[in-house]
Protein backbone atom coordinates (compact mmCIF):
# COMPACT_ATOMS: atom_id res chain seq x y z
CA UNK A 1 0.00 0.00 0.00
CA UNK A 2 1.35 3.40 -0.98
CA UNK A 3 2.16 5.63 1.96
CA UNK A 4 0.63 9.09 2.07
CA UNK A 5 3.33 11.76 1.62
CA UNK A 6 4.42 13.41 4.86
CA UNK A 7 4.56 16.81 3.22
CA UNK A 8 1.76 17.97 0.94
CA UNK A 9 2.23 17.15 -2.74
CA UNK A 10 -1.42 17.43 -3.81
CA UNK A 11 -1.80 18.49 -7.44
CA UNK A 12 -5.10 18.88 -9.27
CA UNK A 13 -5.75 16.74 -12.33
CA UNK A 14 -6.32 18.37 -15.74
CA UNK A 15 -10.13 18.23 -15.51
CA UNK A 16 -10.02 19.73 -12.01
CA UNK A 17 -7.67 22.48 -13.17
CA UNK A 18 -10.07 23.38 -15.99
CA UNK A 19 -13.00 23.51 -13.55
CA UNK A 20 -11.01 25.61 -11.07
CA UNK A 21 -9.94 28.11 -13.74
CA UNK A 22 -13.54 28.42 -14.93
CA UNK A 23 -14.63 28.96 -11.30
CA UNK A 24 -12.27 31.94 -10.95
CA UNK A 25 -13.37 33.23 -14.37
CA UNK A 26 -10.14 32.59 -16.24
CA UNK A 27 -9.80 30.84 -19.63
CA UNK A 28 -9.09 27.14 -19.27
CA UNK A 29 -6.41 27.53 -21.95
CA UNK A 30 -4.14 28.98 -19.22
CA UNK A 31 -3.54 25.41 -18.07
CA UNK A 32 -1.22 24.97 -21.05
CA UNK A 33 0.88 28.03 -20.16
CA UNK A 34 4.42 27.71 -18.87
CA UNK A 35 4.92 28.57 -15.22
CA UNK A 36 5.79 32.24 -14.85
CA UNK A 37 5.28 35.21 -12.54
CA UNK A 38 2.67 36.54 -14.96
CA UNK A 39 0.63 33.31 -14.77
CA UNK A 40 1.04 33.13 -11.00
CA UNK A 41 -0.08 36.74 -10.55
CA UNK A 42 -3.11 36.32 -12.80
CA UNK A 43 -4.37 33.16 -11.12
CA UNK A 44 -3.65 34.56 -7.64
CA UNK A 45 -5.60 37.78 -8.14
CA UNK A 46 -8.49 35.94 -9.80
CA UNK A 47 -8.79 33.66 -6.77
CA UNK A 48 -8.99 36.68 -4.45
CA UNK A 49 -11.75 38.16 -6.60
CA UNK A 50 -13.88 35.05 -6.90
CA UNK A 51 -13.34 32.71 -3.92
CA UNK A 52 -14.30 34.20 -0.54
CA UNK A 53 -12.83 33.72 2.86
CA UNK A 54 -15.86 32.01 4.35
CA UNK A 55 -16.67 30.68 7.83
CA UNK A 56 -20.30 29.73 7.14
CA UNK A 57 -19.51 26.00 7.15
CA UNK A 58 -18.60 26.26 10.84
CA UNK A 59 -21.87 27.84 11.90
CA UNK A 60 -24.48 26.34 9.58
CA UNK A 61 -24.70 22.57 8.95
CA UNK A 62 -25.22 21.79 5.26
CA UNK A 63 -28.82 20.64 5.68
CA UNK A 64 -29.82 23.72 7.68
CA UNK A 65 -29.81 25.91 4.56
CA UNK A 66 -32.90 24.05 3.35
CA UNK A 67 -36.45 24.28 4.67
CA UNK A 68 -37.78 26.86 7.13
CA UNK A 69 -35.54 29.77 8.07
CA UNK A 70 -33.75 29.31 11.40
CA UNK A 71 -31.43 31.48 13.50
CA UNK A 72 -27.74 31.11 12.66
CA UNK A 73 -25.89 30.13 15.83
CA UNK A 74 -22.21 31.00 16.11
CA UNK A 75 -20.46 27.78 17.02
CA UNK A 76 -17.66 25.33 16.34
CA UNK A 77 -20.00 22.99 14.55
CA UNK A 78 -17.29 21.74 12.21
CA UNK A 79 -14.65 19.34 13.47
CA UNK A 80 -12.76 18.76 10.24
CA UNK A 81 -12.48 21.58 7.73
CA UNK A 82 -12.90 20.15 4.22
CA UNK A 83 -9.46 19.54 2.78
CA UNK A 84 -8.38 18.31 -0.63
CA UNK A 85 -11.34 16.76 -2.50
CA UNK A 86 -14.01 18.09 -0.15
CA UNK A 87 -12.59 21.62 -0.20
CA UNK A 88 -12.31 21.49 -3.99
CA UNK A 89 -15.99 20.50 -4.19
CA UNK A 90 -17.01 23.35 -1.89
CA UNK A 91 -14.94 25.99 -3.69
CA UNK A 92 -15.47 24.92 -7.30
CA UNK A 93 -18.86 23.23 -7.40
CA UNK A 94 -20.68 25.08 -4.63
CA UNK A 95 -19.11 28.49 -5.41
CA UNK A 96 -18.40 28.97 -1.70
CA UNK A 97 -15.05 29.27 0.09
CA UNK A 98 -13.38 28.49 3.36
CA UNK A 99 -10.95 29.95 5.81
CA UNK A 100 -7.18 29.66 5.43
CA UNK A 101 -6.84 25.91 6.17
CA UNK A 102 -9.12 25.09 3.22
CA UNK A 103 -8.45 27.91 0.76
CA UNK A 104 -4.65 27.86 0.85
CA UNK A 105 -4.10 24.07 0.58
CA UNK A 106 -6.65 23.85 -2.24
CA UNK A 107 -5.07 26.76 -4.08
CA UNK A 108 -1.68 25.10 -3.55
CA UNK A 109 -3.00 21.98 -5.29
CA UNK A 110 -4.08 24.13 -8.24
CA UNK A 111 -0.65 25.75 -8.45
CA UNK A 112 1.12 22.38 -8.38
CA UNK A 113 -1.14 21.21 -11.19
CA UNK A 114 -0.01 24.27 -13.16
CA UNK A 115 3.65 23.38 -12.67
CA UNK A 116 4.56 25.46 -9.62
CA UNK A 117 6.38 24.21 -6.53
CA UNK A 118 4.58 25.07 -3.28
CA UNK A 119 5.71 24.91 0.35
CA UNK A 120 3.03 25.29 3.04
CA UNK A 121 4.20 27.09 6.18
CA UNK A 122 2.49 28.02 9.45
CA UNK A 123 2.10 31.59 10.71
CA UNK A 124 1.22 33.65 13.76
CA UNK A 125 -1.25 36.47 13.02
CA UNK A 126 -0.93 39.93 14.55
CA UNK A 127 -4.33 40.30 16.18
CA UNK A 128 -4.45 44.09 16.27
CA UNK A 129 -3.15 44.90 12.79
CA UNK A 130 -6.33 46.70 11.71
CA UNK A 131 -6.34 48.98 14.76
CA UNK A 132 -2.68 49.77 15.33
CA UNK A 133 -2.34 53.49 16.05
CA UNK A 134 0.02 55.14 13.59
CA UNK A 135 2.10 56.65 16.44
CA UNK A 136 2.33 53.42 18.46
CA UNK A 137 5.71 51.75 17.99
CA UNK A 138 5.17 49.13 20.71
CA UNK A 139 3.54 45.91 19.59
CA UNK A 140 2.37 44.80 23.07
CA UNK A 141 0.96 41.31 23.48
CA UNK A 142 -0.96 41.12 20.21
CA UNK A 143 0.50 38.06 18.49
CA UNK A 144 -1.76 35.04 18.43
CA UNK A 145 -0.88 31.37 18.35
CA UNK A 146 -0.07 29.46 15.14
CA UNK A 147 -3.48 29.56 13.47
CA UNK A 148 -2.68 30.53 9.87
CA UNK A 149 -1.16 28.91 6.79
CA UNK A 150 0.82 30.69 4.05
CA UNK A 151 2.22 29.49 0.72
CA UNK A 152 5.79 29.94 -0.56
CA UNK A 153 5.92 29.40 -4.32
CA UNK A 154 8.58 29.04 -7.00
CA UNK A 155 9.16 27.13 -10.26
CA UNK A 156 12.00 25.95 -12.43
CA UNK A 157 14.00 28.98 -13.51
CA UNK A 158 12.06 31.44 -11.35
CA UNK A 159 15.20 32.75 -9.65
CA UNK A 160 13.11 33.90 -6.70
CA UNK A 161 10.43 32.60 -4.33
CA UNK A 162 7.13 34.31 -3.60
CA UNK A 163 4.75 34.52 -0.63
CA UNK A 164 1.06 34.00 -1.41
CA UNK A 165 -2.00 33.82 0.81
CA UNK A 166 -5.61 33.38 -0.32
CA UNK A 167 -6.93 32.83 3.19
CA UNK A 168 -6.16 36.01 5.13
CA UNK A 169 -9.35 37.88 4.26
CA UNK A 170 -9.52 41.59 5.02
CA UNK A 171 -6.24 43.28 4.17
CA UNK A 172 -4.72 40.26 2.43
CA UNK A 173 -2.26 40.99 -0.35
CA UNK A 174 -3.44 39.95 -3.86
CA UNK A 175 0.05 40.40 -5.36
CA UNK A 176 2.84 37.79 -4.98
CA UNK A 177 5.46 39.16 -2.57
CA UNK A 178 9.09 38.22 -3.29
CA UNK A 179 10.62 36.32 -0.38
CA UNK A 180 13.36 38.88 0.07
CA UNK A 181 14.09 41.15 3.02
CA UNK A 182 12.54 44.55 2.36
CA UNK A 183 10.71 43.48 -0.81
CA UNK A 184 7.70 45.75 -1.34
CA UNK A 185 4.77 45.42 -3.74
CA UNK A 186 2.14 48.00 -4.62
CA UNK A 187 -1.49 47.03 -4.22
CA UNK A 188 -4.28 47.33 -6.79
CA UNK A 189 -4.73 51.02 -5.94
CA UNK A 190 -2.40 53.91 -4.94
CA UNK A 191 -3.37 53.77 -1.28
CA UNK A 192 -1.93 50.46 -0.10
CA UNK A 193 1.20 48.35 -0.34
CA UNK A 194 2.82 45.36 1.36
CA UNK A 195 6.35 44.63 2.45
CA UNK A 196 8.14 41.66 4.04
CA UNK A 197 11.02 41.70 6.51
CA UNK A 198 13.38 38.98 7.69
CA UNK A 199 13.41 39.44 11.46
CA UNK A 200 12.72 37.71 14.78
CA UNK A 201 9.08 37.63 15.82
CA UNK A 202 8.34 41.22 16.90
CA UNK A 203 7.32 41.51 20.55
CA UNK A 204 7.08 44.02 23.36
CA UNK A 205 10.58 44.49 24.89
CA UNK A 206 8.88 44.41 28.30
CA UNK A 207 7.76 40.82 27.70
CA UNK A 208 9.77 37.92 29.09
CA UNK A 209 12.24 37.20 26.27
CA UNK A 210 12.21 33.78 24.63
CA UNK A 211 15.09 31.42 25.29
CA UNK A 212 15.55 30.38 21.66
CA UNK A 213 14.61 32.48 18.69
CA UNK A 214 15.49 32.48 15.01
CA UNK A 215 14.59 35.06 12.39
CA UNK A 216 11.44 34.49 10.39
CA UNK A 217 9.44 36.58 7.95
CA UNK A 218 6.93 39.29 8.86
CA UNK A 219 4.52 40.82 6.36
CA UNK A 220 3.31 44.39 6.82
CA UNK A 221 0.50 46.28 5.12
CA UNK A 222 0.62 49.99 4.40
CA UNK A 223 -2.71 51.79 4.53
CA UNK A 224 -3.09 55.36 3.40
CA UNK A 225 -5.34 56.19 6.33
CA UNK A 226 -3.82 56.06 9.79
CA UNK A 227 -5.35 53.04 11.50
CA UNK A 228 -8.16 54.08 13.80
CA UNK A 229 -9.04 57.14 11.65
CA UNK A 230 -12.41 57.65 10.05
CA UNK A 231 -12.47 57.98 6.27
CA UNK A 232 -14.95 60.85 6.66
CA UNK A 233 -12.27 62.89 8.47
CA UNK A 234 -10.48 63.42 5.15
CA UNK A 235 -12.16 65.96 2.81
CA UNK A 236 -10.84 64.20 -0.31
CA UNK A 237 -10.02 60.63 -1.26
CA UNK A 238 -6.58 59.69 0.09
CA UNK A 239 -3.62 59.66 -2.27
CA UNK A 240 0.06 58.79 -1.97
CA UNK A 241 0.66 61.94 0.12
CA UNK A 242 -1.94 60.99 2.74
CA UNK A 243 -0.38 60.07 6.12
CA UNK A 244 -0.03 56.32 6.37
CA UNK A 245 1.05 53.52 8.66
CA UNK A 246 2.71 50.14 8.26
CA UNK A 247 0.95 47.50 10.36
CA UNK A 248 2.10 43.94 11.06
CA UNK A 249 0.00 41.17 9.52
CA UNK A 250 1.63 37.80 10.23
CA UNK A 251 4.97 36.17 10.92
CA UNK A 252 6.17 32.76 9.74
CA UNK A 253 9.26 30.57 9.73
CA UNK A 254 10.44 29.18 6.42
CA UNK A 255 9.75 25.58 7.40
CA UNK A 256 7.34 23.35 5.50
CA UNK A 257 4.68 21.84 7.74
CA UNK A 258 3.45 18.28 7.30
CA UNK A 259 0.00 17.09 6.34
CA UNK A 260 -0.53 16.03 9.97
CA UNK A 261 0.50 19.50 11.17
CA UNK A 262 -2.14 20.99 8.92
CA UNK A 263 -4.78 18.76 10.50
CA UNK A 264 -3.66 19.70 14.00
CA UNK A 265 -3.55 23.46 13.40
CA UNK A 266 -6.86 23.32 11.54
CA UNK A 267 -8.52 21.49 14.43
CA UNK A 268 -7.33 24.10 16.91
CA UNK A 269 -8.41 26.94 14.62
CA UNK A 270 -12.03 25.82 14.28
CA UNK A 271 -12.87 23.42 17.11
CA UNK A 272 -11.09 24.72 20.21
CA UNK A 273 -13.09 27.04 22.54
CA UNK A 274 -10.53 29.76 21.79
CA UNK A 275 -10.76 29.25 18.02
CA UNK A 276 -10.66 32.55 16.16
CA UNK A 277 -13.90 31.99 14.24
CA UNK A 278 -15.98 30.25 16.89
CA UNK A 279 -17.76 33.53 17.62
CA UNK A 280 -17.36 35.29 14.28
CA UNK A 281 -19.33 34.93 11.03
CA UNK A 282 -17.47 36.17 7.95
CA UNK A 283 -17.72 36.01 4.16
CA UNK A 284 -15.42 38.39 2.25
CA UNK A 285 -13.80 38.74 -1.18
CA UNK A 286 -12.30 41.35 -3.49
CA UNK A 287 -14.53 42.91 -6.15
CA UNK A 288 -13.14 42.69 -9.72
CA UNK A 289 -12.41 45.95 -11.51
CA UNK A 290 -12.55 48.12 -8.37
CA UNK A 291 -8.87 48.50 -7.55
CA UNK A 292 -9.09 45.98 -4.76
CA UNK A 293 -12.33 47.01 -3.05
CA UNK A 294 -13.58 44.33 -0.65
CA UNK A 295 -17.17 43.26 0.01
CA UNK A 296 -17.73 41.69 3.42
CA UNK A 297 -20.58 40.34 5.53
CA UNK A 298 -19.73 39.85 9.19
CA UNK A 299 -21.37 39.24 12.52
CA UNK A 300 -20.43 38.74 16.17
CA UNK A 301 -22.78 38.82 19.12
CA UNK A 302 -21.35 42.11 20.39
CA UNK A 303 -22.65 43.72 17.17
CA UNK A 304 -26.30 43.26 18.22
CA UNK A 305 -27.92 46.68 18.57
CA UNK A 306 -30.26 47.87 21.29
CA UNK A 307 -33.32 46.49 19.49
CA UNK A 308 -31.97 42.98 20.12
CA UNK A 309 -32.23 41.89 16.47
CA UNK A 310 -29.25 39.86 15.27
CA UNK A 311 -28.15 41.37 11.96
CA UNK A 312 -24.92 40.86 10.04
CA UNK A 313 -23.26 44.02 8.77
CA UNK A 314 -22.43 44.21 5.06
CA UNK A 315 -20.05 46.82 3.73
CA UNK A 316 -17.46 47.64 1.07
CA UNK A 317 -14.00 48.92 1.93
CA UNK A 318 -10.80 49.87 0.11
CA UNK A 319 -10.27 50.02 -3.62
CA UNK A 320 -10.04 53.15 -5.70
CA UNK A 321 -12.43 54.95 -3.34
CA UNK A 322 -10.21 54.60 -0.28
CA UNK A 323 -10.58 52.66 2.94
CA UNK A 324 -14.31 53.11 3.61
CA UNK A 325 -16.50 51.57 4.96
CA UNK A 326 -19.40 52.35 2.61
CA UNK A 327 -22.45 50.77 0.99
CA UNK A 328 -23.54 49.61 4.43
CA UNK A 329 -26.55 47.31 4.77
CA UNK A 330 -27.69 44.58 7.14
CA UNK A 331 -28.86 40.98 6.77
CA UNK A 332 -30.75 39.08 9.46
CA UNK A 333 -28.77 36.23 10.96
CA UNK A 334 -31.20 33.57 9.82
CA UNK A 335 -30.67 30.89 7.19
CA UNK A 336 -33.42 32.15 4.87
CA UNK A 337 -32.34 35.77 4.32
CA UNK A 338 -28.65 34.88 4.59
CA UNK A 339 -28.95 32.17 1.95
CA UNK A 340 -30.66 34.63 -0.42
CA UNK A 341 -27.95 37.21 0.23
CA UNK A 342 -25.06 34.79 -0.31
CA UNK A 343 -26.59 33.51 -3.54
CA UNK A 344 -27.09 37.04 -4.84
CA UNK A 345 -23.91 38.78 -3.68
CA UNK A 346 -21.34 35.95 -3.59
CA UNK A 347 -22.75 33.42 -6.06
CA UNK A 348 -23.06 30.57 -3.56
CA UNK A 349 -24.65 27.47 -5.11
CA UNK A 350 -26.48 25.65 -2.31
CA UNK A 351 -27.38 22.02 -2.87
Amino acid sequence: MAREPTFATDALKPDQIAAYLARIELPTSLAASASSLELLSEVYQAHHENVPKDTTIMHVPKGAWKGASEPIVLQSGLYSMPLRTAAFERIVNHHAGGYCWANNPTFAALLRGLGFRVSEVAAKVFKNWANLDSTDTVVKDKWGTITHIVLVVDWTGSGERYVLDVGFGGGGCPIPIPLRDGATVAGLNPFEAWTIRHEPLPHDPADTPPIDIIPGWTTYRRTALPAGSNFESFPNAPDTDTPSTWAHQYHFLLASITVRDIGLYDYYSQAHPLAAFTGFFLVTRLLPGTGGARRSVMFAEHMVKSDGVRRARVHTTGGNAGEGPRDIEYVEMETGPMREFLEREFGFAFE
